[in-house]
């Protein structure tokens, strides 16, 4: 008899658990084949509310059944076997599991209740999606990566996404809870998606993820996001509200290539703008550049036939080739002064609207064609010093075009005095260029030389602040007789060797606005014995500034405040030099700062 009693107990239980895992079996996830999930879905239909009705309906049913099978057997297993005290006790202790488990269960599968199908798609990351076509991305961590042409080794990487089969479905994409990425070629051609959603912890979205969504209109993008991947958002052409962050860095090649975008504003942590990164953009008609942007890309605009002005900023240094070529409408060009250098190839090509160009004078090079079939393109503000440097065919078939000629000087420009040599580091218009000078022939016998404010270019009266001084040639250098060297208020660095090996240099003063010291800029200077300098910014005095320099034992920058330990690593080393007078507010500090370790010797510091 209780041989039969037990048998009966383990029958009953292996019924309820048979009805317990019945529910789950049906639920499509990560380990069902993919032969299984595409015979179901095969031959799904789209749902009506009749269908919807009609599902309820049929799940009440088998709820109420399974319901009344459960009430059925529970009875008759308490009428076959009286369980003992000890058993009781046993029973009670497993209760609370008994009713836990198919709560957590329910949990579990909460998301994925009303799910067409779901899985993961990454170590941390699952995704489901629902009956009205919103694809759910969960969890926490990076997505795995697709690519349809290669498969990665370390499980990071798959042919096709999980939900693939089931593109057509998707209308919208909300990537929710901790996901850091959003998926290399995760959502290509999903072309019934119209929206996607992102939360703030996605910092990357992979190259293609969005590629060819064809009625993508709308995507809130995180506001942590650094990358734009390759192609991210290539081809959708009805894309047009979408705001790209300012913690975005990086935008690949061809983004945004052929979508539907009227504008856009770049963030400023921008530095360069990709080939293609807008190509084609047909009804793109304002761009706003950040100030931070040094380089524009390969036919970063080019078809962009709506675009009717652009205002390159100084930070710019390269226009790439084919950059804006035929953007038809593209009336104006504003560029700053000083800024751009180079212009590549048919960077304006084909832009019969272009009606004029004023060449920064900072430009050296300008490619093959640059502004062929330019046809309402007029004046050409350009530096009688620049056109002879560019190529014949540059205006190419631009039959309207005419020079207007400036006498300012370009950058790279030298100018031989006999003094001084010059050269043009930053040029531009009404006293705001600078010149780096290097001293001349004519002051070899010169026993006090003093190093000017400005220079004045005496074609164009145009006045350039002398801000640096060039290093010249040791050779050179030994033919100075000078004695004294008085530093211009306008000077801002010294460049390495400047002043080495100047055989009767005896004192250096002045440098009210000197910034830097180039390394051994006063090396080698026997008889240096006076070296104070009167500049509150000065931050760096390079190694070996004063190398080998016997008789200057004391060096005076009673009015600096800026220098840090880094800015005076072993500058006094090989020197001299005993002690450094400071500011009486700063001796506590620069104490600290030129020590041993820093300057490669001992020194004292006195107010």
């Amino acid at each position: 008899m209780k041989q039969f009693k037990a048998v009966s107990v383990l029958l009953s239980a292996a019924m309820c658990m048979s009805m317990v895992m019945t529910p789950s079996a049906v639920m499509a996830d990560e380990t069902s084949s993919p032969e299984e999930t595409q015979t179901v879905e095969g031959t799904e239909k789209p749902e009506t509310k009749e269908t919807k009705e009609t599902e309820k309906s049929a799940a009440k049913d088998t709820e109420k059944q399974e319901t009344e099978e459960t009430e059925t057997e529970e009875p008759a297993e308490t009428e076959t076997e009286v369980p003992s005290e000890s058993e009781k006790k046993e029973d009670g202790e497993k209760e609370p599991e008994a009713v836990e488990e198919p709560v957590q269960e329910d949990e579990d599968s909460k998301e994925a209740a009303d799910a067409v199908a779901s899985g993961k798609c990454g170590k941390k990351a699952k995704w489901s999606l629902s009956s009205e076509g919103v694809l759910t991305v969960s969890g926490s961590g990076a997505m795995y990566n697709y690519n349809f042409k290669t498969v990665g080794t370390d499980h990071t990487s798959h042919s096709t996404a999980p939900w693939d089969s089931k593109k057509e479905l998707i209308k919208k994409v909300v990537i929710s809870g901790k996901v850091t990425t959003v998926a290399q070629t995760g959502f290509v051609d999903c072309y019934n998606l119209t929206t996607v959603s992102m939360s703030d912890s996605v910092k990357v979205i992979g190259h293609r993820a969005f590629f060819k969504c064809i009625n993508l209109s709308k995507a809130v993008l995180s506001k942590k996001l650094t990358t734009i991947g390759n192609s991210a958002f290539e081809k959708c052409n009805k894309l047009t509200d979408i705001t790209i962050p300012k913690t975005v860095k990086t935008i690949g090649i061809e983004a945004f290539a052929l979508s539907g975008l009227t504008g856009i504003v770049l963030p400023g942590g921008i530095k360069k703008i990709s080939k293609e990164a807008f190509l084609a953009c047909y009804n793109l008609k304002t761009v706003k550049l950040p100030g931070g942007v040094v380089s524009i890309g390969e036919q970063a605009f080019e078809y962009c036939e709506s675009l009717e002005s652009i205002s390159i900023p100084a930070s710019v240094k390269t226009i790439e080739d084919s950059a804006f070529q035929y953007c038809d409408k593209l009336k104006k060009v504003q560029l700053p002064i000083v800024g751009l250098s180079s212009i590549g190839k048919w960077a304006f090509a084909d832009c019969p609207s272009l009606s004029g160009f004023e060449f920064p004078l900072s430009v050296v090079k300008v490619g093959d064609q640059a502004f062929k079939n330019c046809s309402d393109l007029g004046s050409v503000s350009i530096s009688y010093l620049q056109k002879d440097d560019f190529p014949d065919s540059v205006f190419d078939n631009c039959p309207n075009m005419y020079f207007s000629e400036n006498m300012y000087l370009p950058i790279g420009t030298l100018i031989y005095g006999r003094d001084y040599i010059l050269f043009i580091s930053n040029p531009a218009i009404d006293g705001t260029g600078t010149v780096t000078l290097v001293l001349g022939n004519g002051l070899r016998d010169a026993e006090r030389i003093v190093i000017p404010n400005v220079y004045v270019d005496p074609f164009s009266g145009v006045s350039y602040k002398i801000t640096r001084i060039g290093k010249s040639s040791l050779e050179a250098n030994r033919e100075f007789k000078a004695k004294t060297i008085v530093i211009g208020s306008n000077v801002v660095s010294i460049d390495a060797e400047a002043f080495a090996c100047f055989p009767e240099l005896v004192s250096v003063t002045g440098g009210s606005r000197l910034r830097s010291i180039g390394t051994r800029a006063f090396a080698k200077c026997p008889k240096l014995k006076v070296f104070n300098i009167t500049s509150k910014t000065l931050s760096k005095i390079s190694p070996f500034t004063f190398a080998l320099d016997t008789n200057l034992k004391t060096v005076q920058i009673k009015k600096t405040t800026k220098l840090a330990k880094s800015g005076v690593k072993n500058s006094l080393k090989e020197s001299s030099v005993k002690t450094v007078k400071v500011k009486k507010s700063k001796v506590k500090k620069y104490k600290k700062i030129f020590k041993k370790k820093n300057c490669g010797k001992k020194v004292k510091v006195k107010k």
